[in-house]
Protein backbone atom coordinates (compact mmCIF):
# COMPACT_ATOMS: atom_id res chain seq x y z
CA UNK A 1 0.00 0.00 0.00
CA UNK A 2 1.17 3.52 -0.82
CA UNK A 3 0.00 6.00 1.82
CA UNK A 4 -0.99 9.55 1.08
CA UNK A 5 1.22 10.70 3.97
CA UNK A 6 3.62 9.23 6.49
CA UNK A 7 4.01 11.10 9.77
CA UNK A 8 7.21 10.57 11.76
CA UNK A 9 6.34 11.31 15.38
CA UNK A 10 3.14 10.68 17.30
CA UNK A 11 3.10 13.73 19.59
CA UNK A 12 0.52 16.55 19.42
CA UNK A 13 1.73 17.89 16.05
CA UNK A 14 1.95 14.48 14.38
CA UNK A 15 -1.37 13.21 15.69
CA UNK A 16 -3.14 16.47 14.80
CA UNK A 17 -1.81 16.40 11.23
CA UNK A 18 -2.81 12.75 10.91
CA UNK A 19 -6.32 13.33 12.25
CA UNK A 20 -6.95 16.31 9.95
CA UNK A 21 -5.84 14.34 6.89
CA UNK A 22 -7.71 11.15 7.80
CA UNK A 23 -10.87 13.19 8.33
CA UNK A 24 -10.59 14.30 4.71
CA UNK A 25 -10.27 10.76 3.41
CA UNK A 26 -6.48 10.42 3.11
CA UNK A 27 -4.55 7.28 4.04
CA UNK A 28 -2.06 8.16 6.76
CA UNK A 29 0.50 6.19 8.76
CA UNK A 30 2.13 7.42 11.97
CA UNK A 31 5.54 6.01 12.93
CA UNK A 32 7.05 6.57 16.37
CA UNK A 33 9.91 4.90 18.21
CA UNK A 34 7.90 4.98 21.46
CA UNK A 35 4.90 2.94 22.47
CA UNK A 36 1.96 4.88 23.87
CA UNK A 37 1.11 5.92 26.49
CA UNK A 38 4.65 7.14 26.94
CA UNK A 39 6.44 9.14 29.58
CA UNK A 40 6.92 12.67 28.26
CA UNK A 41 8.52 15.19 30.60
CA UNK A 42 6.64 18.45 30.22
CA UNK A 43 5.09 21.01 32.51
CA UNK A 44 1.95 20.35 30.52
CA UNK A 45 0.29 23.75 30.44
CA UNK A 46 -2.16 24.54 27.67
CA UNK A 47 -3.75 27.88 26.88
CA UNK A 48 -7.46 28.48 26.15
CA UNK A 49 -6.77 28.54 22.39
CA UNK A 50 -5.75 24.86 22.39
CA UNK A 51 -9.35 23.62 22.59
CA UNK A 52 -10.38 25.34 19.37
CA UNK A 53 -7.21 24.09 17.70
CA UNK A 54 -7.98 20.52 18.80
CA UNK A 55 -11.69 20.97 18.00
CA UNK A 56 -12.87 19.71 21.38
CA UNK A 57 -14.28 21.25 24.54
CA UNK A 58 -12.39 20.90 27.85
CA UNK A 59 -15.25 18.80 29.22
CA UNK A 60 -14.73 16.33 26.35
CA UNK A 61 -11.11 15.67 27.22
CA UNK A 62 -10.95 12.27 28.99
CA UNK A 63 -7.67 12.80 30.83
CA UNK A 64 -6.92 14.63 34.06
CA UNK A 65 -7.27 18.39 33.72
CA UNK A 66 -6.41 21.25 36.06
CA UNK A 67 -7.92 24.64 35.27
CA UNK A 68 -6.25 27.60 36.95
CA UNK A 69 -6.98 31.31 37.24
CA UNK A 70 -3.88 32.62 39.02
CA UNK A 71 -0.17 32.37 38.30
CA UNK A 72 2.17 32.98 41.24
CA UNK A 73 5.19 34.79 39.81
CA UNK A 74 8.34 35.47 41.84
CA UNK A 75 10.73 38.08 40.42
CA UNK A 76 13.64 39.78 42.14
CA UNK A 77 12.61 38.42 45.55
CA UNK A 78 9.03 39.71 45.25
CA UNK A 79 5.94 37.49 44.94
CA UNK A 80 3.12 38.46 42.60
CA UNK A 81 -0.16 36.53 42.30
CA UNK A 82 -1.38 37.45 38.80
CA UNK A 83 -4.93 36.72 37.57
CA UNK A 84 -4.77 34.78 34.30
CA UNK A 85 -6.20 31.60 32.89
CA UNK A 86 -5.11 28.24 31.55
CA UNK A 87 -5.07 24.49 32.12
CA UNK A 88 -2.53 21.83 32.97
CA UNK A 89 -2.56 18.28 31.65
CA UNK A 90 -0.32 15.24 31.96
CA UNK A 91 1.45 14.69 28.67
CA UNK A 92 1.39 10.91 28.77
CA UNK A 93 -2.41 11.13 28.81
CA UNK A 94 -2.82 13.94 26.27
CA UNK A 95 -0.46 12.44 23.69
CA UNK A 96 -2.04 9.02 23.91
CA UNK A 97 -5.56 10.47 23.57
CA UNK A 98 -4.63 12.55 20.51
CA UNK A 99 -2.81 9.70 18.81
CA UNK A 100 -5.54 7.11 19.37
CA UNK A 101 -8.25 9.41 18.04
CA UNK A 102 -6.24 10.31 14.91
CA UNK A 103 -7.62 7.39 12.93
CA UNK A 104 -4.22 6.82 11.31
CA UNK A 105 -2.52 3.46 10.94
CA UNK A 106 -0.08 3.33 13.87
CA UNK A 107 3.41 1.84 13.71
CA UNK A 108 4.73 2.26 17.25
CA UNK A 109 8.00 1.10 18.75
CA UNK A 110 9.67 1.69 15.38
CA UNK A 111 12.77 3.89 15.27
CA UNK A 112 13.37 6.04 12.19
CA UNK A 113 16.99 6.94 11.55
CA UNK A 114 17.00 8.21 7.98
CA UNK A 115 14.02 8.45 5.60
CA UNK A 116 14.94 7.39 2.08
CA UNK A 117 13.59 8.00 -1.42
CA UNK A 118 12.75 5.17 -3.75
CA UNK A 119 13.70 5.26 -7.47
CA UNK A 120 10.15 6.36 -8.34
CA UNK A 121 10.31 9.34 -5.98
CA UNK A 122 8.38 7.99 -3.01
CA UNK A 123 9.47 8.40 0.59
CA UNK A 124 10.33 5.15 2.33
CA UNK A 125 10.08 4.90 6.13
CA UNK A 126 10.09 1.67 8.12
CA UNK A 127 8.97 -0.28 5.07
CA UNK A 128 6.14 2.16 4.31
CA UNK A 129 5.96 4.42 1.26
CA UNK A 130 4.27 7.74 0.53
CA UNK A 131 4.56 10.84 -1.66
CA UNK A 132 4.30 13.09 1.43
CA UNK A 133 6.58 12.86 4.46
CA UNK A 134 5.76 14.83 7.62
CA UNK A 135 8.39 15.33 10.31
CA UNK A 136 6.82 15.63 13.76
CA UNK A 137 9.56 14.01 15.80
CA UNK A 138 10.59 16.92 17.97
CA UNK A 139 14.01 18.51 18.37
CA UNK A 140 15.94 15.59 16.89
CA UNK A 141 13.46 14.70 14.17
CA UNK A 142 15.16 12.87 11.27
CA UNK A 143 12.97 14.69 8.73
CA UNK A 144 14.04 18.06 10.11
CA UNK A 145 17.67 17.04 9.70
CA UNK A 146 17.00 16.60 6.01
CA UNK A 147 15.44 19.96 5.22
CA UNK A 148 16.05 22.47 8.03
CA UNK A 149 19.49 24.07 7.95
CA UNK A 150 21.20 27.21 9.18
CA UNK A 151 19.48 27.73 12.51
CA UNK A 152 20.63 31.08 13.87
CA UNK A 153 20.19 30.09 17.51
CA UNK A 154 20.84 26.91 19.39
CA UNK A 155 18.22 25.09 21.45
CA UNK A 156 17.18 26.12 24.92
CA UNK A 157 17.75 23.70 27.78
CA UNK A 158 15.33 22.32 30.36
CA UNK A 159 15.69 20.21 33.48
CA UNK A 160 12.64 18.79 35.22
CA UNK A 161 11.18 16.04 37.31
CA UNK A 162 7.60 14.78 37.37
CA UNK A 163 6.49 12.36 40.01
CA UNK A 164 3.57 11.07 41.99
CA UNK A 165 3.45 12.17 45.64
CA UNK A 166 1.11 12.32 48.59
CA UNK A 167 -1.76 14.66 47.68
CA UNK A 168 -2.04 16.01 51.23
CA UNK A 169 1.65 16.93 51.29
CA UNK A 170 1.39 18.66 47.91
CA UNK A 171 -1.72 20.55 49.03
CA UNK A 172 -0.10 21.71 52.27
CA UNK A 173 2.96 23.10 50.49
CA UNK A 174 1.69 24.67 47.27
CA UNK A 175 1.49 28.47 47.15
CA UNK A 176 -2.00 28.58 45.63
CA UNK A 177 -4.85 26.32 44.64
CA UNK A 178 -4.49 22.94 42.98
CA UNK A 179 -3.00 23.36 39.51
CA UNK A 180 -1.90 26.98 39.99
CA UNK A 181 1.69 27.39 38.76
CA UNK A 182 4.51 28.90 40.79
CA UNK A 183 6.89 30.63 38.35
CA UNK A 184 10.37 31.80 39.31
CA UNK A 185 11.72 34.38 36.87
CA UNK A 186 15.51 34.57 36.86
CA UNK A 187 16.82 38.04 37.57
CA UNK A 188 18.97 38.18 34.44
CA UNK A 189 16.13 37.19 32.10
CA UNK A 190 17.85 33.96 31.08
CA UNK A 191 14.88 31.72 31.87
CA UNK A 192 12.60 30.63 34.67
CA UNK A 193 11.76 27.81 37.03
CA UNK A 194 8.37 26.32 37.78
CA UNK A 195 6.49 24.30 40.33
CA UNK A 196 3.18 22.84 39.18
CA UNK A 197 1.01 20.92 41.69
CA UNK A 198 -1.41 18.49 40.04
CA UNK A 199 -3.33 16.88 42.93
CA UNK A 200 -1.24 13.76 43.60
CA UNK A 201 1.31 14.61 40.89
CA UNK A 202 3.84 17.41 40.74
CA UNK A 203 6.12 18.77 38.01
CA UNK A 204 9.15 20.87 38.97
CA UNK A 205 11.81 22.19 36.63
CA UNK A 206 13.48 25.11 34.91
CA UNK A 207 14.57 26.26 31.48
CA UNK A 208 17.34 28.55 30.26
CA UNK A 209 18.20 30.19 26.96
CA UNK A 210 21.75 28.88 27.30
CA UNK A 211 21.53 25.09 27.77
CA UNK A 212 24.98 25.06 29.36
CA UNK A 213 23.59 27.06 32.30
CA UNK A 214 20.51 24.96 32.90
CA UNK A 215 22.12 22.66 35.47
CA UNK A 216 23.15 25.60 37.64
CA UNK A 217 19.70 27.14 37.20
CA UNK A 218 18.09 23.88 38.28
CA UNK A 219 20.15 23.80 41.46
CA UNK A 220 19.03 27.33 42.29
CA UNK A 221 15.39 26.54 41.52
CA UNK A 222 15.43 23.37 43.57
CA UNK A 223 17.23 24.94 46.52
CA UNK A 224 14.72 27.81 46.70
CA UNK A 225 11.69 25.52 46.49
CA UNK A 226 13.11 23.13 49.08
CA UNK A 227 14.10 25.93 51.51
CA UNK A 228 10.63 27.45 51.09
CA UNK A 229 8.98 24.07 51.76
CA UNK A 230 7.00 24.33 48.52
CA UNK A 231 7.78 20.83 47.23
CA UNK A 232 7.54 17.35 48.78
CA UNK A 233 10.59 15.97 50.54
CA UNK A 234 10.56 13.00 48.17
CA UNK A 235 11.81 15.13 45.26
CA UNK A 236 15.54 14.56 44.90
CA UNK A 237 17.62 17.21 43.19
CA UNK A 238 19.61 14.56 41.31
CA UNK A 239 16.57 12.77 39.87
CA UNK A 240 16.10 15.48 37.27
CA UNK A 241 16.14 14.77 33.54
CA UNK A 242 17.08 17.14 30.76
CA UNK A 243 15.96 17.89 27.23
CA UNK A 244 16.23 20.70 24.69
CA UNK A 245 14.14 22.36 21.99
CA UNK A 246 14.11 25.39 19.73
CA UNK A 247 12.25 28.65 20.23
CA UNK A 248 10.29 30.30 17.44
CA UNK A 249 12.44 31.87 14.71
CA UNK A 250 10.52 33.43 11.80
CA UNK A 251 13.51 33.06 9.47
CA UNK A 252 13.03 29.28 9.47
CA UNK A 253 9.42 29.22 8.29
CA UNK A 254 10.46 29.02 4.64
CA UNK A 255 12.34 25.82 5.46
CA UNK A 256 9.21 24.11 6.74
CA UNK A 257 8.56 22.63 3.29
CA UNK A 258 10.60 20.91 0.62
CA UNK A 259 8.15 20.42 -2.24
CA UNK A 260 8.81 18.15 -5.21
CA UNK A 261 9.05 19.76 -8.64
CA UNK A 262 5.61 18.49 -9.65
CA UNK A 263 4.06 19.94 -6.49
CA UNK A 264 2.45 16.63 -5.52
CA UNK A 265 4.86 15.43 -2.85
CA UNK A 266 7.71 16.43 -0.60
CA UNK A 267 8.92 16.63 2.98
CA UNK A 268 7.52 18.93 5.66
CA UNK A 269 8.15 19.66 9.34
CA UNK A 270 5.73 20.73 12.06
CA UNK A 271 5.88 21.63 15.75
CA UNK A 272 9.11 21.21 17.68
CA UNK A 273 10.76 19.62 14.66
CA UNK A 274 10.70 23.07 13.05
CA UNK A 275 11.13 24.99 16.30
CA UNK A 276 7.96 26.91 17.08
CA UNK A 277 7.92 27.20 20.87
CA UNK A 278 6.82 30.56 22.30
CA UNK A 279 9.78 33.01 22.19
CA UNK A 280 9.54 33.81 25.92
CA UNK A 281 7.62 31.08 27.75
CA UNK A 282 8.75 28.21 25.46
CA UNK A 283 5.23 26.69 25.46
CA UNK A 284 5.14 24.33 22.49
CA UNK A 285 1.86 22.39 22.44
CA UNK A 286 -0.32 25.13 20.91
CA UNK A 287 2.09 26.09 18.07
CA UNK A 288 2.66 22.41 17.35
CA UNK A 289 -1.05 21.81 16.86
CA UNK A 290 -1.52 24.99 14.83
CA UNK A 291 1.36 24.18 12.48
CA UNK A 292 -0.08 20.70 11.90
CA UNK A 293 -3.42 22.17 10.95
CA UNK A 294 -1.76 24.64 8.57
CA UNK A 295 0.05 21.80 6.83
CA UNK A 296 -3.05 19.63 6.62
CA UNK A 297 -4.97 22.52 5.03
CA UNK A 298 -2.21 22.98 2.44
CA UNK A 299 -2.18 19.26 1.61
CA UNK A 300 -5.96 19.01 1.27
CA UNK A 301 -6.01 22.15 -0.91
CA UNK A 302 -3.46 20.55 -3.22
CA UNK A 303 -1.14 23.51 -2.65
CA UNK A 304 1.80 22.05 -0.73
CA UNK A 305 4.03 25.05 -1.39
CA UNK A 306 1.61 27.31 0.50
CA UNK A 307 2.45 25.75 3.87
CA UNK A 308 5.12 28.31 4.93
CA UNK A 309 2.83 31.19 3.99
CA UNK A 310 -0.03 29.62 5.95
CA UNK A 311 2.29 29.51 8.97
CA UNK A 312 3.10 33.20 8.56
CA UNK A 313 -0.59 34.11 8.32
CA UNK A 314 -1.63 32.21 11.42
CA UNK A 315 -2.62 34.84 14.05
CA UNK A 316 -0.88 33.08 16.96
CA UNK A 317 2.38 32.58 15.06
CA UNK A 318 2.15 36.19 13.85
CA UNK A 319 2.09 37.22 17.52
CA UNK A 320 5.14 35.02 18.11
CA UNK A 321 6.90 36.88 15.31
CA UNK A 322 6.16 40.22 16.96
CA UNK A 323 7.36 38.96 20.35
CA UNK A 324 10.48 37.48 18.76
CA UNK A 325 11.27 40.86 17.19
CA UNK A 326 10.75 42.67 20.49
CA UNK A 327 13.00 40.18 22.30
CA UNK A 328 15.74 40.65 19.69
CA UNK A 329 15.54 44.43 20.02
CA UNK A 330 15.65 44.24 23.82
CA UNK A 331 18.66 41.92 23.65
CA UNK A 332 20.48 44.33 21.32
CA UNK A 333 19.74 47.24 23.66
CA UNK A 334 20.94 45.24 26.66
CA UNK A 335 24.20 44.42 24.90
CA UNK A 336 24.68 48.08 24.01
CA UNK A 337 23.99 49.27 27.57
CA UNK A 338 26.29 46.68 29.07
CA UNK A 339 29.09 47.95 26.86
CA UNK A 340 28.64 51.37 28.46
CA UNK A 341 28.96 49.99 31.97
CA UNK A 342 26.83 47.95 34.38
CA UNK A 343 25.36 51.04 36.04
CA UNK A 344 23.50 51.89 32.83
CA UNK A 345 21.83 48.53 32.44
CA UNK A 346 18.82 48.71 34.80
CA UNK A 347 15.51 49.34 33.06
CA UNK A 348 13.03 51.48 35.02
CA UNK A 349 10.28 48.83 34.79
CA UNK A 350 8.39 47.94 37.99
CA UNK A 351 8.82 44.36 39.14
CA UNK A 352 5.07 43.82 39.15
CA UNK A 353 4.79 44.94 35.53
CA UNK A 354 7.40 42.35 34.52
CA UNK A 355 5.60 39.66 36.51
CA UNK A 356 2.21 40.52 35.01
CA UNK A 357 3.58 40.60 31.47
CA UNK A 358 5.18 37.20 31.89
CA UNK A 359 2.05 35.66 33.44
CA UNK A 360 -0.03 37.13 30.62
CA UNK A 361 2.23 35.47 28.03
CA UNK A 362 2.32 32.25 30.05
CA UNK A 363 -1.47 32.09 29.88
CA UNK A 364 -1.33 32.32 26.08
CA UNK A 365 -3.21 35.62 25.84
CA UNK A 366 -3.19 37.31 22.46
CA UNK A 367 -1.30 40.53 21.87
CA UNK A 368 -3.51 43.63 22.02
CA UNK A 369 -3.57 45.96 19.00
CA UNK A 370 -1.28 43.90 16.72
CA UNK A 371 -1.48 46.45 13.89
CA UNK A 372 -0.29 49.19 16.22
CA UNK A 373 2.57 46.96 17.38
CA UNK A 374 3.54 46.39 13.74
CA UNK A 375 3.71 50.14 13.23
CA UNK A 376 5.91 50.62 16.28
CA UNK A 377 8.37 47.85 15.44
CA UNK A 378 11.11 48.58 12.89
CA UNK A 379 9.89 48.19 9.30
CA UNK A 380 10.71 44.80 7.86
CA UNK A 381 11.17 43.15 11.26
CA UNK A 382 7.59 42.85 12.50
Amino acid sequence: MIFDAIVVGGGPSGSTAARALVARGLRVAVVDRATFPRVKLCGGWVSPAIWDALQIEPREYPGALWEWHTAHVRFREHDHPVPCHGWFIRRFELDDFLLRRSGAELHLGVAVKQPERTPDGLWSVAGLTSRILIGAGGTHCPVARLIVTGRRNGPVGAQEVEMRADSNEIASRRVGDDGEPELLLFDDGSGYGWNVPKSDWINVGCGTIDPHKVREAWRGTYDYLRASHHIPDAIDRDDVRGHSYYLFDPTLLDQAAQVDADGKGGAFVVGDALGLAHPVTAEGILPSVLSARCLADAIVAGDLASYPERLRRDPTLADYRRIHTAVELASAMRTKWRARGPSRFTLPVPHRAVARAFAWMFSGAKLPAPRLIDRLLPRGRA
